[in-house]
């Protein structure tokens, strides 16, 4: 499986997790002037921008910890571009991560950290 591949796995498996939780999918991958935004998620009356994080292994630490204080000012730079160009009513508003971790058995598991910001 290709790094995109992988990627696309594990977002593919995030997307399912939410709609298990009862939440609904409002974008995916969707591109902005600023960046690309993973997943836009509607849970309950809160607005989600959910980033996804894959990885086979550990070596270069769990996958949330690609998550630094950097991407995450860039995630609420896109938040507000989002929120602006659809002029959404959504007073609540949060970022979490998704981590996937891909196992060597072609099995996966993943983490959802809530209000990351």
């Amino acid at each position: 499986m290709s790094t995109l591949e992988l990627g696309r796995a594990g977002e593919d498996l995030a997307a399912a997790h939410l709609t298990a939780c009862g939440w609904q999918i409002v974008e995916r991958n969707l591109r902005l002037r600023q960046g690309e935004l993973d997943i836009v998620a509607l849970a309950h009356t809160t607005l989600v921008f959910v980033e996804v994080k894959t990885r086979r292994s550990f070596v270069t630490g769990v996958p949330q910890a690609a998550v630094t204080p950097d991407k995450l000012r860039r995630l609420r730079r896109l938040a507000g571009e989002y929120l602006m160009e659809r002029a959404t009513p959504h007073r609540d508003v949060r970022i979490d991560v998704v981590a996937v971790h891909a196992h060597l058995d072609g099995t996966f598991s993943l983490e959802h950290l809530e209000a990351v910001s």
